[in-house]
């Protein structure tokens, strides 16, 4: 099997747009991504979800898995044509403190997108979404902060940790020209996603496209109309059962139209909110002086 160079990275945050890039990238007719979003093959990540562990099943999407081996990685870039650019999506490789080392390994002249976001609503936004989808059972956003740490990729609950972006950033900084590094931020390239999808082609040196269908938000936050029914359907003995008994698109749909519904926007705690600043206010700062952004500024966080 040939063996692959991937020319461009998005490496997180979670929580901050990269479904959404992911979808919007892999239309490019110049642009190649696998059928996996996130590859996590640079990584140490770890998930309590045991199925993102099996290898991919050729021409099968999914969201997320656990690749560990070079022949399963090459695959997925197998389809690719010699003109189109090879890119993936993984945001463990922001978070893992050895993925930027493994990446310039890989490719020292890689092109690196990070997608940022105001960190207090990053991590609200992740505690949601692992509430509602039952990795999380605290009742509220302020109970989760004070539980025991989970310190894992996938279904772990650093909600807070994951947005302290300056030494995350920092390693790829050090290792990779800084003309390499595109990092911009989800509260503006989604207002504008048209206009901010053709700067980061330019970054990556490939034509404007104006045929991407970049209205659709991936990923967004959802509700649970049962959650106990779901939190019983996604134990690991019943998971195994409805996987021999239904096709993967099947299950998909059905737990899409009988469980979820589109979320209402639920606000932050206002009161929590400030007393989050002052946790976050240094990293945002050292931040906004590592990429030459006014991050406290734009996110209120000064």
């Amino acid at each position: 099997m040939k063996a692959v160079t991937i020319d461009f990275f998005v490496i997180g945050v979670a929580r901050g747009g990269t479904t959404s890039l992911y979808h919007y990238l892999q239309q490019h007719p110049q642009l190649f991504l696998p059928k996996v979003k996130e590859c996590n093959y640079f990584t140490n990540a770890e998930s309590l979800d045991k199925e993102v562990y099996n290898p991919p099943i050729a021409g099968e999407e999914y969201h997320m898995k656990i690749i560990r081996s070079k022949e399963v990685y090459n695959q997925l870039f197998q389809e690719a044509t010699q003109d189109q650019i090879k890119g993936e999506v993984s945001p463990a490789y922001l978070w893992d403190p050895t993925s930027a080392k493994r990446i310039y390994d890989h490719n020292p002249n890689a092109k690196i997108i990070v997608s940022l976001r105001d960190p207090i609503q990053r991590a609200y936004s992740h505690y949601l979404m692992h509430y509602h989808t039952g990795y999380d059972k605290a009742a509220s956003f302020e109970a989760a902060l004070e539980a025991p740490k989970k310190e894992i990729w996938g279904g772990g609950n650093m909600y807070l940790e994951m947005g302290l972006y300056y030494s995350q950033l920092k390693p790829y900084f050090d290792l990779f020209d800084p003309k390499n590094i595109k990092v911009v931020v989800s509260e503006e390239w989604t207002k504008e996603n048209g206009e901010a999808l053709n700067d980061i082609y330019r970054f990556l040196n490939v034509d404007a496209f104006s045929n991407c269908e970049s209205e659709e938000t991936f990923n967004a936050s959802v509700q649970v109309k049962n959650k106990g029914l779901l939190d019983f359907l996604r134990s690991e003995k019943i998971k195994r059962s409805l996987n021999r008994i239904l096709p993967k698109k099947t299950k998909e749909k059905l737990m899409e139209h009988i469980f979820y519904k589109e979320s209402e926007k639920q606000p932050l705690d206002q009161n929590t909110r400030e007393n989050l600043k002052e946790y976050f206010m240094e990293d945002v700062s050292r931040t906004g002086d590592l990429i030459g952004r006014d991050l406290g500024q734009l996110w209120e966080i000064n």
